[in-house]
C-alpha cells in the first residue's frame, strides 16, 4: 500500500515537472529587421538589367529571391534582375530574408518593364 502511494505522489511529481519546467523559451532577437528593398531603378526595357539590394539586421542572414516573371541572377543581399523580353508591364520582385532563429520577413518591389 505504502509503494502504491510513494508511486502515485512520485508520478504527480514527474507529471507537475513537465507540465510548468519546459524548455527553455526562445527570445525573439530584437536586431534581427528587414527595413529595406531597394532597385537602382524602377522603369527598364526588355533585356535590361537592374541591381536589387536588400538591407537587413541580425546574425546568420539568408536571402531568397524570387520573380513574378525575368531571371534573378546571384545571391545574397545583393542581386541583379534581368528583365525577360516578352513580359511588358509591372514585374514584381520579392525577397524573403530568414535568420538564424528561422524568422523570416519578406518585402516585394515593383519594376515596370516598358516598350
Amino acid at each position: 500500500m505504502n509503494g502504491k502511494i510513494i508511486l502515485t505522489l512520485a508520478l504527480l511529481a514527474c507529471s507537475f515537472l513537465f507540465l510548468y519546467c519546459s524548455e527553455e523559451e526562445r527570445e525573439i532577437p530584437s536586431d534581427f529587421d528587414f527595413y529595406s528593398l531597394v532597385a537602382e531603378k524602377d522603369t527598364m526595357a526588355p533585356g535590361e538589367t537592374v541591381k536589387l539590394t536588400a538591407k537587413a539586421t541580425g546574425s546568420e542572414l539568408r536571402y531568397f529571391w524570387s520573380a513574378s516573371v525575368g531571371d534573378i541572377l546571384g545571391s545574397g543581399a545583393q542581386v541583379t534582375y534581368a528583365a525577360s523580353p516578352c513580359q511588358i508591364g509591372k514585374n514584381q520582385v520579392t525577397c524573403r530574408v530568414t535568420n538564424g532563429s528561422k524568422l523570416s520577413q519578406t518585402k516585394t518591389i515593383d519594376i515596370v518593364v516598358y516598350e
